[in-house]
């Protein structure tokens, strides 16, 4: 049992290390101007479930500099990274969903995403979810959870949510 559950985590360890590595060396060949080096293993992290080489391999194929853009594999592979849980991913989904861009626009879609970055932290997550929830942006309106949205990000730093907190709170918004 222990043991076992030890030797597992140490796997994990040693493979988020091995993993970490092949980014690694990927931004090291970037940073030297072997972008299609850099490509090829930020594609294979990915296909290795590191969602931070996800997160690269999407972005070089969302800008198109350095292979053909290809918007659509850019937010498979985004998708991928933020279901890897790397939540810089979730926003740049989110906000494709929400503009519209490269996908359908869907405001419910956009606002978990935006949810699920502002629950790890990310303050921009918490402010546009708190105004798809406010506006009621393909959904009803939630003027509650609209402001338990704008005092996360207000803690978190993000001034104008504070306002938006306050004017809820001063509309008597429980």
């Amino acid at each position: 049992g222990i043991k076992m559950k030890k030797i597992l985590l140490l796997g994990i360890v040693l493979g988020a290390t091995l993993y970490a590595g092949i980014v690694d060396e990927a931004l090291d060949a970037s940073k030297n101007g072997n972008n299609t080096k850099a490509l090829e293993l930020f594609d294979k992290a990915c296909a290795d479930d590191n969602a931070v080489g996800c997160y690269y391999s999407a972005q070089a194929y969302n800008s198109g500099v350095i292979i053909e853009q290809d918007v659509s594999r850019a937010l498979k592979t985004f998708t991928k990274s933020c279901d890897l849980g790397y939540l810089e991913s979730c926003l740049t989904v989110a906000r494709s969903y929400y503009k519209a861009q490269g996908i359908d626009r869907d405001y419910v879609k956009a606002n978990d995403l935006y949810s699920k970055a502002c629950d790890g932290g990310i303050a921009e997550g918490c402010v546009t979810s708190g105004l798809i929830l406010e506006l009621g942006k393909g959904m009803s309106r939630d003027l509650g959870k609209a402001k338990a949205q704008y005092k996360k990000a207000c803690a978190l730093g993000k001034k104008k949510a504070c306002y938006f907190y306050n004017d809820l709170e001063h509309m008597g918004v429980k």
